[in-house]
């Protein structure tokens, strides 16, 4: 846990641009900013709030803070709790701290630190057989996960998260111009720390989770895909995993769109009063490419070409036991080149 020393960074009126708020989000460095009016916090955004924005509307948006912002943030009161306790609880990433008039006079940040204890007798897969053929004729002969985003790689993203946790082993899947890959880690600091299996044929979302199954069934695995960007509470979900004693954990992702319509509730019965919300936002809970397998599991699968979908949903028939945990809104798919260029705009 953090506290953030220099508030004035971070706070903003209600009618601060999207523009705007991405670049104060940026500078603060702490993915979050206060809004504040008559010296009283009204909302926070952070930059899944921002990210969402830019998803709904476009990176044209030219909304206001009021619009995207968090109108009903978790606060806490002035030595009124146990702030580790609260984090954990609440699930939350910042923490602002009020007076009795509700103005914000401290606030904190979870640093999420993991720790090896926990994690070292699992494998971490992260999976980059794909062709990539979402992202057009512009990247066809490069590797998604080789793709850079402001001067870093997507690859490199994920392995700066997951060599934290110390593992047993990690294991780098690879098929499509797998020689790329291959250079770029030998490269790379983690030259040392990454095995890879190279599949002879493409082996699908989940084939060489199977195969590495088969060869390791003594060892638990937690598999990535290789396009995406993400933020994780390494230690809420590890300690989910011990907790729920799941066979598979499924990560998934807060994903919001915008209906740009005004949308009529109620309609049946005809005679019945309407009520029409203007361009109402959904929220859904998406697969986020996360995902926890338990040893013994894979073994009984025999080895192939399959995909995640259809490995979920085996598992399920034969084992049950299949658990979600929601990682939050921190999170992008770069599948496509309209993601690619929300992810150069939204992350550092």
């Amino acid at each position: 846990m953090k506290r953030l020393t220099n508030l004035d960074k971070l706070i903003v009126n209600k009618n601060l641009y999207l523009e705007a708020a991405l670049e104060r989000i940026n500078e603060g460095g702490e993915g979050v900013l206060f809004v504040v009016e008559d010296s009283k916090l009204i909302g926070i955004i952070t930059d899944g709030d921002i990210r969402r924005e830019i998803i709904s509307n476009g990176l044209s948006s030219n909304s206001q803070a009021f619009k995207f912002m968090n109108t009903n943030p978790v606060v806490a009161k002035k030595d009124e709790v146990n702030l580790n306790e609260f984090f954990i609880n609440n699930d939350i990433m910042h923490l602002p701290i009020l007076d009795d008039q509700s103005k914000l006079i401290e606030a904190y940040r979870s640093t999420n630190i993991a720790t090896q204890e926990i994690i070292d007798e699992k494998i971490i897969l992260i999976v980059a057989g794909g062709l990539g053929t979402r992202m057009g004729k512009k990247y066809e002969k490069l590797p998604k996960c080789l793709i850079e985003i402001n001067g870093k790689t997507i690859l490199e993203r994920i392995l700066e998260q997951t060599s934290t946790l110390k593992p047993f082993r990690t294991i780098i899947s690879v098929n499509h111009e797998y020689r790329k890959i291959i250079d770029f880690v030998d490269k790379s600091k983690y030259r040392n720390e990454v095995d890879f299996l190279i599949e002879k044929e493409s082996l699908g979302t989940a084939g060489s989770l199977v195969e590495l199954g088969n060869k390791y069934p003594e060892r638990d695995f937690i598999v990535f895909n290789s396009d995406i960007i993400f933020d994780i509470n390494f230690p809420e979900f590890l300690h989910y995993i011990k907790s729920s004693n799941n066979n598979f954990v499924t990560c998934t992702a807060k994903y919001e769109i915008e209906i740009p319509y005004g949308v009529i509730e109620d309609l049946e019965p005809i005679d019945k009063d309407i009520n029409i919300v203007e361009k109402p936002r959904i929220t859904y809970n998406v697969i986020a490419g996360i995902y926890f397998i338990k040893k013994h599991i894979l073994s009984s699968f025999t080895e192939g070409q399959i995909q995640m979908d259809e490995l979920i949903n085996n598992v399920n028939e034969k084992f049950g036991k299949i658990g979600y945990f929601n990682i939050g809104s921190s999170w992008i798919d770069v599948g496509n080149e309209k993601q690619l260029q929300i992810a150069e705009k939204t992350i550092k």
